[in-house]
C-alpha cells in the first residue's frame, strides 16, 4: 500500500514518522506545499502515483476537494483533543495563562472537552472553526488582532504557515501538529476505504452495444455483411483495450463483460466515444448502456435498463449506467450528469408519487435535476429541456404538481414579443415545509 501525504513540510514529516511506527509495511511519499491554497497543485501527481491520500489537516482536505476531482480513498489527520492538550502543556511550560488564547480549526466540542479536563473556565478563549472559503492570511490577521487588542496572550493554530507567519512577526504562537493517535485513525479509515474500493473494482460490469440504422444492412445483404464484419473487428479491438470478453447477442447487439473498475475509468469512456465515431464513419450509429452488479446476470439486466434510457433520449449515443443499487447516472462525463434511484421504497417519495400521479423514478429524477440546477423554479420550456419531453408534456406535469400542492406559480414573465406570458413555477419536492416556505 502506497500512501501519499499532502501538506506542509513539517506536518508531512511528522505523519510520515508516525506511519512508519504504526505500520512499517506502508510505503509513504510526501507531496509538500507550505500553503493550503497551493496543495491542489501537487494533488494530481499524488493521486496518480499512490493508492490512497492522507491530508495533513482538514483545511488542506477541504481546499483540495473543492479544487480537484477525487477518485481514490482519502482521509485527513484531524486535530484531536490530544493535539490541543499537548499545546496546553506547552503553554504550561512557558507560564502562559490558559484562559487567554485564540485557537483555530478545531471543533468546539474538542476544545470544551480539553478545557473540562484541565478544569479551565472559558473566559477569554476565542475559537474559529474551518469555514469553506477562508484563506490562511485571514487566520493570521485574526490571531494578530486579538493579541494586539489585549484579548489573548497566545495563538494556537493548526496551520503550519500561520504559525510561521505569527512567529516571524513576533507574536506568541503554538503549533498544534498531527499526533500519532489521529494518524492511526486516519490510516485505519484509509485502509477500510481502500478495501471497499477494491471490492467495488472487483464487481462485474456489462456494456451492451446496439447497432442502429441496421435497415441499410438488411437492404444490401452482401455489402452489409462486409461492413458489419468491419464494425465487429472494431468492437473486438475496443474489448481488447478493456481486457474484456465480447459476445454477439442477436444480429445487431454485442455484450461486453468487464471489470467494473475498468469500465468506470474515464479512459474507457474515451475509447467508447472513439468506437462510436468509427462506426458513424461507416454510416451507422452505436448506442450503449452500462450495468454494474455482483453477478453477470444482474450486471446485464442493469445494462439493458441503461441502454433503454439512452435510446429514449434526443442523443441516443450518450452513455448511461445503472449500478448494483439501481441508481441511474448519466449522461456520463457531461456537465448535466444526473444521478438518481430508479426504484424507491422511501415513504415520502411514494406519497409524492401518489399525490402527483408521477412515477417514483420521475420524482427522484426531478429532485436530481433541482439539485443539479441549484434552483427549483422552472417555466414549461425549462422543464421540457431538463426532462427531454415536449413543452406540452411539461405543462401537464406542472399542472399535476400544482394540483397536488407540490408546485406553485411564483411569478409571470412577460414575453419580449407577442404571446402569452410565461409562468415561473416553483416545484416543491423536498418534503420539508420549512424549506419550501423559503423564497428562491
Amino acid at each position: 500500500m502506497k500512501v501519499g501525504i499532502v501538506g506542509p513540510q513539517s506536518s508531512c514529516e511528522s505523519i510520515e514518522r508516525a506511519l512508519h511506527y504504526i505500520d512499517p509495511e506502508v510505503e509513504v511519499r510526501c507531496y509538500v506545499r507550505e500553503q493550503v491554497s497551493a496543495c491542489a497543485e501537487v494533488y494530481p501527481d499524488c493521486e496518480r502515483e499512490c493508492d490512497a491520500v492522507l491530508f495533513t489537516g482538514r483545511a488542506v482536505e477541504r481546499y483540495v476537494k473543492r479544487s480537484c476531482r477525487i477518485t481514490k480513498p482519502t482521509a485527513a489527520v484531524a486535530r484531536s483533543a490530544v493535539a490541543v492538550a499537548r499545546a496546553f502543556l506547552s503553554m504550561q511550560k512557558q507560564n502562559l495563562n490558559f484562559d487567554s488564547l485564540s485557537i483555530d480549526i478545531v471543533e468546539p466540542q474538542v476544545i470544551e472537552d480539553v478545557l473540562d479536563a484541565f478544569q479551565i473556565l472559558a473566559k477569554n478563549i476565542y475559537s474559529y472553526p474551518t469555514p469553506e472559503d477562508i484563506e490562511e492570511e485571514h487566520y493570521v490577521r485574526w490571531h494578530k488582532a486579538l493579541q494586539d487588542e489585549g484579548y489573548t496572550a497566545v495563538a494556537l493554530t493548526s496551520l503550519q504557515w500561520v504559525f510561521q507567519q505569527l512567529q516571524e512577526d513576533g507574536y506568541q504562537a503554538i503549533y498544534m501538529g498531527p499526533t500519532r493517535t489521529t494518524t492511526r485513525l486516519a490510516l485505519e479509515r484509509l485502509k477500510a476505504d481502500l478495501a471497499i474500493n477494491r471490492a467495488e473494482q472487483a464487481q462485474i460490469a456489462t456494456e451492451i452495444l446496439q447497432l442502429r440504422d441496421a435497415q441499410v444492412l438488411e437492404e444490401n445483404y452482401y455489402s452489409g455483411m462486409i461492413e458489419k464484419a468491419d464494425i465487429y473487428k472494431s468492437i473486438i479491438r475496443y474489448s481488447k483495450e478493456l481486457q474484456a470478453a465480447v459476445f454477439q447477442e442477436g444480429r445487431w447487439e454485442y455484450i461486453i463483460y468487464a471489470n467494473a473498475g475498468v469500465l468506470r475509468e474515464r479512459r474507457s469512456l474515451r475509447l467508447l466515444t472513439e468506437l462510436q465515431k468509427q462506426v458513424h464513419q461507416q454510416g451507422f450509429r452505436l448506442s450503449a448502456g452500462m450495468g454494474m452488479g455482483f453477478t453477470a446476470y444482474q450486471a446485464e439486466i442493469n445494462a439493458r435498463k441503461a441502454l433503454r434510457c439512452a435510446l429514449s433520449k434526443a442523443n441516443p449515443e450518450e452513455l448511461y449506467c445503472v449500478d448494483e443499487n439501481n441508481e441511474l447516472s448519466g449522461p456520463l462525463a457531461r456537465e448535466n450528469e444526473l444521478r438518481y434511484q430508479l426504484i424507491s421504497n422511501d415513504p415520502q417519495v411514494m406519497d409524492l408519487a401518489d399525490r402527483t400521479g408521477l412515477t417514483p423514478a420521475s420524482i427522484l429524477k426531478l429532485r436530481a435535476i433541482i439539485d443539479m440546477r441549484r434552483s427549483d423554479v422552472f417555466d414549461a420550456q425549462d422543464l421540457a429541456d431538463c426532462l427531454e419531453v415536449t413543452v406540452r408534456s411539461a405543462r401537464r406535469i406542472i399542472s399535476r404538481l400544482i394540483e397536488a400542492g407540490c408546485g406553485k406559480v411564483c411569478a409571470k414573465e412577460n414575453p419580449t414579443s407577442r404571446g402569452r406570458p410565461k409562468s415561473l413555477v416553483r416545484i416543491l419536492l423536498s418534503g420539508d415545509p420549512a424549506r419550501e416556505e423559503q423564497p428562491s
